[in-house]
């Protein structure tokens, strides 16, 4: 059995790293990545190293921290990548940010809208990002915003990704069919809450990330995130490794 890093951002690593970063995550057991885009300038950046090894995929997507407000036209380029490169598995990494806060929430509402709709459009999956306040249990404008959107738009072929939520929230991304991935901050102190959550979440939904190189440090370490999932639940990691791993391959298409 194998792991998968769902959520990690090679591009954003010294170029002359990656190949020991890789190194290290097949090391680890980890047999496929998953290297995720955040600006058009990424995309670019991400392909040639997906292309390089027949285990890594990437994605296309503008994240909520890096919108330009030129809508139609990046919109376009980022459905036109998505049709058009075999290697691009997702639409993402998308969504609402009111943490950092740079761009109106209107307009991020919009790109979001718009990406959820080529997602529909291609039938890929899409890698959602919702972050809001600065502590813990301040996240709850963006989730309510975010659910809205996607109830509206009739969503379901996503995951939210580095889930930082409460049960209510999880549940309402459960009923409409989305997935949850978990990073390390599950093993954080102060998130016995987020802990909580997991343990009531059925593990076929699950999916595992790392978000390296910010939560952890490289892929590899999916490694103990998956041992902290099986411990939280309190069931052997090899389940763990086996249930979240198909849920990586059938979600992908990988």
């Amino acid at each position: 059995m194998h792991l998968i890093d769902t959520h990690c951002h090679l591009s954003h690593i010294k170029k002359t790293d990656i190949p020991a970063v890789i190194e290290r995550a097949k090391n680890a057991n980890i047999e496929k990545l998953i290297t995720v885009s955040c600006t058009l300038d990424e995309v670019g950046e991400c392909l040639p190293i997906s292309d390089e090894y027949d285990f890594i995929w990437t994605t296309v997507g503008i994240h909520p921290t890096q919108l330009s407000g030129n809508i139609e036209h990046e919109l376009e380029k980022v459905f036109e990548y998505a049709k058009n490169e075999q290697k691009i598995v997702a639409i993402g990494e998308i969504g609402l940010d009111y943490y950092h806060d740079t761009s109106e929430h209107k307009l991020q509402a919009e790109y979001f809208i718009g990406q959820l709709n080529i997602s529909k459009q291609l039938n890929k999956p899409a890698i959602i990002h919702c972050r809001g306040g600065k502590n813990p249990g301040e996240n709850e404008q963006a989730f309510i915003d975010m659910i809205q959107i996607l109830e509206r738009e009739n969503f379901n072929n996503g995951v939210v990704h580095c889930f930082s939520g409460n049960k209510v929230e999880a549940e309402k991304l459960l009923d409409m069919g989305l997935m949850i991935s978990f990073t390390n901050i599950i093993s954080y102190e102060q998130n016995e809450e987020l802990r909580e959550v997991l343990r009531d979440i059925p593990l076929d939904r699950v999916m595992l990330e790392t978000d390296s190189p910010y939560i952890s440090k490289e892929p590899s370490d999916v490694a103990s995130i998956a041992k902290t999932v099986a411990d939280i639940k309190d069931v052997p990691v090899e389940e763990v490794t086996r249930i979240t791993t198909a849920n990586a391959e059938r979600f992908f298409g990988i």
